[in-house]
C-alpha cells in the first residue's frame, strides 16, 4: 500500500510541474524538490529497516561494522548525487562534474 501512496504523489508531482511550467517555470525546480524530499522522507521509514537487517547480517557475517557504514555512506552520496543531477537535468542546467 506504501508504493501506491508513493507512486501517486509522484504522478500527482508531475501533473503539478507540467501544469505550472506552462504559467511560472521558476516555480516547476521548487514543486520537484519538494516532492523528492517528501518522498525521501516517505521512503525514509523503510530504509532504517534495511539498514537493521544489513547490520544484523553483517553481524552474524562477523564483517566489521566499519565496513558496513563507508557502504551506507557511498550509497547514500551515490543516491544523493543522482537526485541532484536529475534536477539539474529537470531545470535545463547542467551541472559542473
Amino acid at each position: 500500500m506504501e508504493i501506491i501512496k508513493i507512486v501517486s504523489i509522484g504522478i500527482i508531482g508531475v501533473i503539478l510541474i507540467i501544469l505550472l511550467k506552462q504559467y511560472r517555470p521558476e516555480f516547476s525546480i521548487y514543486i520537484s524538490l519538494l516532492i523528492g524530499v517528501f518522498i525521501l522522507v516517505l521512503v525514509m521509514d523503510k530504509l532504517t529497516g534495511i539498514i537493521e537487517l544489513i547490520k544484523s547480517i553483517s553481524n552474524k557475517a562477523n564483517i566489521n561494522n566499519q565496513f558496513i557504514l563507508i557502504l551506507l555512506k557511498m550509497t547514500g552520496i551515490a543516491f544523493l548525487s543522482e537526485f541532484a543531477v536529475s534536477i539539474c537535468k529537470d531545470s535545463r542546467r547542467r551541472s559542473n562534474s
